[in-house]
């Protein structure tokens, strides 16, 4: 038996409606990509918003900024593959984002923090939910040879984690003050 050689391109000839049905499961994964987006976005917004600390303001209004410009960039990843964004998905998120408000309350009641590190812990989850979905969208971009969809994928996958790993620092260093001394951010 000879070895496969994998060294040059594949190229498959799909017919027109497998791959139609193949952009529809595309289209179906963007839309929880804009969802979970915009749930993001409206929960960067607010935990900003609640926050009293300038540094941390400041951070936060950086991140909420890239939240509001990747909600952007995922609605126009629709384009690239020939659709539109949907616009229920948006008030999902928007919706989802308010109700994880409430879930920041009530697991900070019962866990002991104090304040808005409470939203910020929140926040810390939901991006890890977006830059999930985001990377999700990159592997299909890579499985179907969609180069404008991987490379617009990975780019913003790219500042999902800065903003992700100055979450997690932020959420760290201020647990202690949240749960120790009951202080607010």
């Amino acid at each position: 038996m000879n070895p496969v050689d994998t060294a040059g391109a594949l190229l498959l000839d799909l017919d027109e409606q497998t791959w139609k049905a193949r952009m529809d499961r595309v289209e179906a994964w963007l839309d929880n990509v804009l969802l979970v987006q915009t749930s993001f976005r409206v929960l960067a917004q607010d935990v900003r918003d609640k926050v009293n600390e300038p540094n941390v303001k400041g951070y936060l209004g950086e991140i909420a900024q890239r939240a509001r410009e990747h909600e952007q960039q995922a609605e126009a990843l629709y384009r690239l593959i020939g659709r539109e964004p949907s616009a229920a998905r948006k008030l999902g998120g928007t919706l989802v984002g308010k109700a994880r408000q409430a879930l920041a309350d009530m697991q900070g009641l019962t866990g002991g923090a104090a304040g808005t590190w409470r939203d910020l812990h929140q926040l810390l989850l939901a991006s890890q939910n977006a830059l999930g979905a985001f990377g999700v969208a990159n592997q299909l971009g890579l499985a179907l040879g969609h180069r404008e969809l991987t490379q617009a994928t990975l780019s913003i996958t790219g500042d999902k984690y800065k903003d992700h790993f100055m979450l997690q620092e932020l959420v760290l260093e201020l647990a202690s003050l949240s749960i120790l001394y009951q202080r607010d951010i």
